[in-house]
């Protein structure tokens, strides 16, 4: 989930133009997570670059074993999957950071970005039609957040338009099947915060404030807002679910230093959460700690790890719509 941005979620942007409980206790318990299986698709580190995979998930919880999806040399990062589950966009650092789309199969790899490009974080309209994305505004640098714009395109590219304009890190943004985009952003002050506005760009709304606060997602029915925040202080990352309005603000992982729980994605029927769990991560921005796929019930209960290890800066557990 890399909550600490400026050296993790940015780091691994601009990286890409270079080139627990059961261990704790802390973290609830590790029994009754069943009846969703499937597949995630996550970014694994394969020496210093990052890979897209692909793995099932048994109705336990436990993964198999993963495979990857294209056979790139470049890093690959932020997996999204089309609402069908037959394609996914990702970021591909090909001639800058573009989106590519991939089919399921690994078939049929097209680039949507201009080259060279500044693109990042897709995610799928909820018809399938198009793209929201964020496109930066120059090359990165160390320790200077990037100013972005938040822009839709066809899901072939066309029609790419802005929708908000020159903010400080805009990133992450998400669709919803209300006709919302949910974002996290530094646009208010050195503490990345959760927006949400219409897909036009129109009732910008902060939703969370005081902490820093990151890596928001929808449930399936638009009702609920899943997100990592080091609220808690001393260090402590972990994740909380609000809803649609920001209201209800509730904890759902309660790990310690040094486990930490963020970068979540929801199962299509709404029942289950996909998410990184890393040890001494520094909350998810040191790309050399041990992180993997943990599943949850959506309440919170029923924590279990895959047994799969993903990447720590841009894990991206993503669930494969049925």
């Amino acid at each position: 989930m890399v909550l600490a941005k400026t050296r993790g979620r940015h780091t691994a942007i601009a990286g890409a133009f270079a080139g627990i409980a059961a261990c704790s206790g802390g973290g609830g318990s590790s029994t009754g997570n069943s009846g969703t299986g499937g597949v995630i698709a996550f970014a694994r580190q394969d020496g210093n670059v990052n890979h897209i995979y692909l793995m099932s998930v048994d109705a336990a919880g436990k993964g198999g074993i993963p495979t990857r999806l294209t056979t790139d040399a470049e890093a690959e990062n932020y997996p999204s999957w089309s609402p069908d589950g037959q394609h996914l966009a990702y970021e591909r650092a090909l001639n800058g950071s573009a989106i590519y789309v991939i089919d399921a199969s690994g078939a049929n790899e097209l680039r949507l970005s201009p080259t060279p490009g500044l693109d990042v974080t897709p995610s799928w309209s909820p018809d399938g039609t198009q793209i929201v994305f964020a496109r930066l505004a120059s090359a990165p640098e160390p320790n200077t957040p990037p100013v972005t714009d938040l822009r839709i395109m066809d899901a072939d590219g066309t029609a790419d338009h802005s929708v908000l304009a020159a903010t400080t890190f805009s990133v992450e943004p998400r669709w919803s099947v209300n006709d919302q985009i949910v974002f996290m952003s530094l646009m208010g002050g050195s503490n990345l915060e959760i927006y949400v506005m219409n897909s036009d760009g129109s009732d910008l709304v902060q939703l969370t404030s005081g902490a820093i606060n990151a890596d928001p997602v929808w449930s399936p029915d638009g009702q609920h807002i899943t997100f990592g925040s080091d609220r808690e202080g001393g260090g402590k990352l972990n994740i909380f679910v609000m809803n649609a309005d920001g209201s209800g603000q509730q904890q759902l992982t309660y790990f310690d230093v040094p486990y930490e729980a963020g970068d979540t994605n929801w199962s299509s029927d709404g029942k289950k959460i996909a998410f990184e769990y890393d040890i001494a991560g520094m909350q998810q921005s040191d790309p050399n700690a041990y992180a993997e796929v943990w599943t949850m019930n959506a309440d919170g209960s029923g924590q279990i790890g895959t047994g799969v290890q993903c990447s720590d800066v841009g894990c991206a557990p993503r669930w494969q719509p049925l």
